[in-house]
C-alpha cells in the first residue's frame, strides 16, 4: 500500500527552544541575553532529568555496603572449575547480544499497543513499516502496533539514495520504541536514553496524531480510506512472511544487541562474494557509521551440499539432493539451530532485499530457494513440516512481491526466474512421484505438502503464468525480424525426462554390437 500522509504539526514531542537577542543592540559592550552554542544539538532542547536506577549487578548481595565495593568481574573461571569446550564462543556470543547494563523498556499507560517514534526525520519522506509504504509530512512515528515482528523503514523521496530501517518485536506491554534520525550520516541510529525519557514523558499530549499501524491515513481523522477489509489482508500477508521470525533470530542475524537490529541497504550477508570496487569503497570510509556490517546466516552462498571427502554415487546424492546438507546442518548445531530458524532466515532476507534494496540479501534469498529447498527431493517424507513451512512462505513471497511491491523480485533476475520455474517443475514431478509411491502409508504431516504445493501452484499460475506441468512447446518454428523461420528446441529438461526408467546407461557390446547381457532368441 501506498499513499500520502500530511501531519499539521511536528512530531514527536519538542522543547520550545530559547530565542537569541540582538547582540548589535549595544554597540561597544556585549548583550548580556547572548548565549554561544556549541555541538549539534539546537539551542534550548537540552535539559536535566532524573538518572534512571541502574540494575542491580549481584541480586544475592543483600549488604549495601558490600555493594560500593565491588570491582569487575574475575576475568578466571572460579576455582575448581575449568571453561569446557565452546563455553568461550558462548560467552563471546552473548556479549555480543546484549549491552553490558540492559536498561529497562519504556512503556506507556494510554493502551492500545506499542508505540515507535522516530525523531528528527525531515520534512518530506518515505517511510514503510510492514506492508505499508507512504510519503509523510513531518512524520513522528507509529501507534497502536500489534504483538508480533515488524520491520520499519524511510528513504529519501528522490529514492536515489541508500534505504535503512530496523527491526523489532513487539508485545502487549505498550513499550515505546524510540529512533533517531542522523542528519550527519542520513542514517537511523536509536535514541539518547535521555532524549526517550522526555518523550515518552510527553506521549500523552501527542499520542492521538501518531499514524495508526493499520490504516496511516486516519491520522488527525475518524474514519481512513483503507477499509477494514484491507487493513485485515495487509497484516495478515505481514503475518505470513514473519511466522517464524523471533527475538533469537534477529539478534543472531544481525548481531546487535536487543531492540537494536538496525540494517542497511549497503549491509551484506557474510560469506557473500564482494566486487573490486566494493571493496575499496568500504576500506576508504573512515566513519563507523558508515562502513558495511555483516548479517550472519546459516547457509553460505559459496558452500556446498557435499563434501570433497565422499567420492562415487555417494558424491553424486549428496550433490543433486540438498536433504541431507540441509538437516544434517540442523543437527550439528545440537539443539541451537531449528528448523524454524531456517525458516526465519529466508523470511529475514526477503523482507531486508526487497524493501531495502539490498542485493546481498536478495542474492541469499535466491541461494537458499533454488541451491537448499528446492532440490531437497526427499525433504518432504523426511521432514514435512519444514517442507510445508517452506511451500507456504515461498507463497506469500510470490503473492506479497506481485500484489504489493512496485516491482517483483523475479523481475531484476531474469535467469534466476527461468531456474526457479523449472525448479518448480521439477519438483513437483519429484514430489508426485513420491506420494504415489507411499500411497496409503503417508502420514497426515506428509499429505499436508501435497495441499501446501497445490497452493503455491495456485498462485505462481494466477500471479506468473507459469505451467508447472511440464507439458509446453519444446520444439516449433519462430520467425524472425526479417521474416526467415528458424527451428528452434529447448532441452530445460532433458535431463529430467531421462531419469528413472529412461535414463542413459552403460551396457557391454559383443563384437557385432549387441548388448551382451540381453537373451537373443535366434542365437
Amino acid at each position: 500500500m501506498e499513499g500520502n500522509i500530511n501531519n499539521a504539526s511536528p512530531l514527536p514531542y519538542r522543547i520550545p527552544q530559547l530565542t537569541k537577542s540582538n547582540s548589535n543592540a549595544s554597540v561597544g559592550s556585549s548583550s548580556a541575553r547572548s548565549v554561544k552554542v556549541l555541538g549539534a544539538h539546537p539551542l534550548g532542547t537540552l535539559r536535566m532529568h532524573e538518572q534512571a536506577s541502574p540494575s542491580p549487578m549481584h541480586e544475592d548481595d543483600d549488604d549495601d555496603d558490600d555493594d560500593d565495593d565491588l570491582g569487575p568481574p574475575p576475568l578466571d573461571p572460579p576455582a575448581g572449575k575449568e571453561l569446557q569446550q565452546g563455553d568461550t564462543s558462548k560467552i563471546l556470543s552473548d556479549n555480543n547480544r546484549r549491552s553490558p547494563i540492559q536498561s529497562p523498556a519504556l512503556r506507556h499507560g494510554m493502551g492500545g499497543g506499542d508505540v515507535v517514534l522516530v525523531l528528527d526525520l525531515p520534512e518530506l519522506f518515505t517511510v514503510g513499516y510492514d506492508s505499508i509504504s507512504f510519503t509523510a509530512r513531518h512524520f513522528g512515528g507509529v501507534r497502536d502496533i500489534p504483538p508480533g515482528p515488524h520491520f520499519f523503514w524511510v528513504a529519501h523521496m528522490n529514492g536515489l539514495s541508500a534505504r535503512c530501517g530496523f527491526w523489532i518485536d513487539t508485545t502487549n506491554t505498550n513499550t515505546v520504541h524510540v529512533f533517531q534520525w542522523d542528519r550527519f550520516n542520513e542514517i537511523l541510529t536509536q535514541s539518547a536514553r535521555a532524549e526517550a525519557l522526555i518523550q515518552v514523558e510527553n506521549l500523552e499530549s501527542f499520542h492521538s496524531k501518531l499514524v495508526p499501524y493499520s490504516d496511516p491515513s486516519a491520522t488527525n481523522a475518524v474514519q481512513g480510506s483503507l477499509t477494514k477489509s484491507a487493513s485485515e489482508r495487509n497484516l495478515e500477508i505481514w503475518r505470513q512472511l514473519t511466522s517464524r521470525i523471533s527475538e533469537a533470530l534477529l539478534t543472531r542475524v544481525i548481531r546487535q544487541p536487543l531492540d537494536n537490529w538496525m540494517v542497511h541497504t549497503g549491509d551484506r550477508v557474510n560469506g557473500s562474494i564482494l566486487d573490486a570496487a566494493e571493496m575499496r569503497l568500504d576500506k576508504s570510509l573512515s566513519n563507523v557509521m558508515l562502513k558495511t556490517r555483516e548479517l550472519y546466516f546459516t547457509f553460505d552462498q559459496q558452500s556446498k551440499s557435499y563434501s570433497t571427502a565422499q567420492t562415487g554415487i555417494e558424491r553424486t546424492q549428496l550433490a543433486t539432493d540438498s536433504t541431507h546438507y540441509l538437516i544434517s546442518t540442523i543437527e550439528k548445531a545440537r539443539g541451537a539451530l531449528a528448523a524454524d530458524d531456517i525458516i526465519g532466515e529466508f523470511q529475514f532476507a526477503f523482507i531486508v532485499g526487497v524493501h531495502l534494496g539490498n542485493d546481498s540479501c536478495i542474492q541469499q534469498w535466491w541461494h537458499m530457494l533454488l541451491q537448499i529447498f528446492l532440490r531437497a527431493y526427499l525433504l518432504p517424507v523426511r521432514h514435512p513440516v519444514l517442507t510445508s513451512d517452506f511451500l507456504r512462505t515461498l507463497t506469500a513471497h510470490l503473492s506479497y512481491s506481485s500484489s504489493w511491491l512496485d516491482g517483483s523480485i523475479l523481475d531484476q533476475a531474469q535467469s534466476q526466474s527461468r531456474e526457479l520455474r523449472l525448479a518448480l517443475t521439477v519438483y513437483k514431478r519429484r514430489l508426485d512421484e513420491m506420494l504415489l509411491a507411499l500411497s496409503n502409508q503417508a502420514t497426515a504431516e506428509q499429505l499436508t505438502v501435497s495441499t501446501s504445493f497445490a497452493g503455491l501452484e495456485a498462485t505462481v499460475v494466477s500471479e506468473l503464468d507459469w505451467d508447472l506441468r511440464g507439458e509446453f512447446l519444446r520444439r516449433g518454428n519462430v520467425m524472425m525480424e526479417d521474416g526467415e523461420q528458424v527451428e528452434l528446441e529447448t532441452a530445460d529438461l532433458e535431463a529430467e525426462d531421462e531419469r528413472g526408467e529412461w535414463a542413459p546407461a552403460v551396457v557391454d557390446l559383443d563384437e557385432t554390437g549387441r548388448q551382451r547381457d540381453l537373451v537373443s532368441w535366434r542365437d
